[in-house]
C-alpha cells in the first residue's frame, strides 16, 4: 500500500483538501473507532473497571515512546504543550537571575511560561536563530554563565523552520544547561530518537500531526530532570498504591518514580485517551521517516508547480537533496500582501484548507494529502497571481455542518456566515 491510500483510512473532508495538519489534524478512522468504542464504554459506567484508570494513560505512554525512542515511565499525560513547558517552569529552583534562551517568533507555549518567570527575577533572552546546525553557533553566543535552560521548538509554527537538535543538545550538555523542546509541530511527522538527541524535557500536542484529540498531549521527562522538579500540583493518581480502590483512605504522599507524578489529575480521560492512542498507534505502524517522505514529495510538487510570483520562505527549490534539513510545513508568500491574501481567500472558496500565519500561507499535509490535493492549491494560487477574485467563483454547494449541529446541542449561537 502506498502512502497516498491512506486517505482511505479517514472519514474524508466533505469535498475539502485538507492541506492544514499544522493548524489541526484530522482522526484516522481507527481513532474515531476507539472513541465510539469508549463512549459505548462510558454509557454504562458499571462496566468500567478500577483499573481502566490505570492501564488506559499506560497505553497512550507506550504508544508514544514507542514514536519518540524513551522509555513509557518517562512520559507523562497532559492536556497541551504549555502543560508541559510548565512542569519546568513551575517545577524547578529558579534563582533571580538565572536566564532562558529561546528563538524570537517563537509560539506563545514556549515564550509565555517563561516570561511568567520574570516575576521571580528570571530573564528572558530571545534570540534569532534560524535553522539548521547554525542556531547551536546562535545560542553559544546568547549564552551567558547565567543561563540554565535552552527552550526551542523544534519546528517553527509560522515560518516551518525546522532546527538541528543534535548539536544543541550536544552544547548545552557539555555547558550544563537544561534543554526544553517544544516538538508540537513535528512528532508524528518526522523522526525523532531521543536515545540519539536527547534533551530534558520534550513537550507535545497530541492533536496536531499525532491526529488525535483536542486536550491531550504529553510531556517526556528526562530522569535526572524528574527528581529535581517539584510537581506544581497533587495527583493522587500518581501515588503509590493508588491502584488499590479499597484502601485510598490511606493512600500516602508517596509519588510513584518516574513521569507519572506530573501526569494531568484524571489521566485516563476515557474518550481523549482511547482515540489519542488509536492514533498513535496507526502512526507508528506506519512510522514517522515515512510520513516526512510522503509530505516531502508533496512539496516538492508544489515548489515545482509554484506561479512565478509565489515564493516558499527558505529558499527552498525543487530536487533539494534528501538530507536536507526541511519540516512538513511549508509557507508560501505572493508578490505582495494583498495578492497573499486573495489567494488565501480563493483557497477558501475552493475548499482547499491551508492556514494564514504572520501573512504568509502555511501548506501542511500529511498521509492522506494526494498529488491532486496539490494541483488543486497550484490552481487556486495561479488564479490569485492573475488577479481574480473568490467573488468571481461560483458559491460552492452547502457541505454537512456538524459545528452548527454541536453548537446547538451546547446552547451556542453559531456566527453569522
Amino acid at each position: 500500500m502506498t502512502l497516498d491510500d491512506r486517505a482511505r483510512d479517514f472519514a474524508g473532508f466533505d469535498g475539502w483538501a485538507y492541506l492544514n495538519c499544522a493548524y489541526h489534524g484530522p482522526m484516522p478512522r481507527v481513532a474515531e473507532e476507539a472513541l465510539a468504542a469508549a463512549v459505548a464504554l462510558r454509557r454504562n459506567p458499571a462496566l468500567l473497571a478500577d483499573h481502566y484508570h490505570f492501564s488506559f494513560p499506560d497505553a497512550y505512554r507506550r504508544a508514544i515512546a514507542g514514536l519518540i525512542g524513551c522509555r513509557p515511565e518517562d512520559v507523562a499525560l497532559t492536556d497541551s504543550t504549555t502543560r508541559g513547558m510548565m512542569l519546568l517552569a513551575g517545577g524547578l529552583d529558579w534563582r533571580t537571575g538565572d536566564e532562558v534562551v529561546v528563538p524570537r517568533g517563537e509560539f506563545p507555549a514556549n515564550r509565555l511560561p517563561w516570561l511568567w518567570l520574570g516575576r521571580r527575577g528570571v530573564a528572558v533572552r530571545e534570540v534569532d536563530l534560524g535553522a539548521g546546525a547554525g542556531a547551536a553557533g546562535r545560542i553559544e553566543a546568547a549564552r551567558t554563565p547565567r543561563t540554565r535552560l535552552v527552550s526551542v521548538s523544534w519546528v517553527g509554527y509560522a515560518d516551518g523552520r525546522r532546527l538541528d537538535l543534535a548539536p544543541i543538545s550536544a552544547l548545552c550538555r557539555e555547558r550544563g544547561v537544561l534543554v526544553a523542546v517544544d516538538g508540537s509541530q513535528g512528532i508524528g511527522g518526522l523522526p525523532l530518537d531521543l536515545a540519539a538527541t536527547p534533551c530534558d524535557l520534550l513537550a507535545c500536542s497530541g492533536y496536531k500531526w499525532l491526529l488525535g484529540p483536542y486536550g491531550l498531549g504529553f510531556a517526556y521527562v528526562a530522569p535526572a530532570l524528574a527528581e529535581r522538579l517539584e510537581p506544581a500540583e497533587v495527583n493522587w493518581f500518581g501515588m503509590e498504591g493508588a491502584e488499590d480502590f479499597n484502601a485510598l483512605a490511606e493512600l500516602p504522599l508517596s509519588p510513584r518514580p518516574g513521569a507519572r507524578r506530573f501526569d494531568a489529575n484524571e489521566p485516563a480521560n476515557f474518550f481523549n485517551v482511547a482515540a489519542g492512542t488509536a492514533a498513535a498507534r496507526w502512526l507508528a505502524a506506519i512510522g514517522p521517516a515515512a510520513v516526512e517522505a510522503h509530505c516531502r514529495a508533496l512539496h516538492e510538487r508544489l515548489i515545482a508547480g509554484l506561479p512565478a510570483s509565489f515564493t516558499p520562505l527558505g529558499g527552498f527549490t525543487p530536487g533539494a537533496g534528501a538530507g536536507t534539513l526541511r519540516s512538513n510545513i511549508l509557507c508560501l508568500s505572493g508578490p505582495d500582501r494583498e495578492t497573499t491574501a486573495r489567494a488565501f481567500r480563493l483557497l477558501r472558496r475552493r475548499r482547499v484548507a491551508v492556514s494564514s500565519r504572520e501573512s504568509f500561507l502555511r501548506v501542511s499535509p500529511h498521509v492522506y494529502n494526494t498529488a491532486g490535493d496539490i494541483d488543486r492549491l497550484l490552481a487556486a494560487l495561479a488564479d490569485a497571481a492573475a488577479g481574480r477574485e473568490p467573488a468571481d467563483e461560483p458559491p460552492p454547494p452547502e457541505p454537512a455542518d456538524p459545528a452548527g449541529r454541536l453548537q446547538a446541542l451546547l446552547g451556542l449561537r453559531p456566527p453569522p456566515r
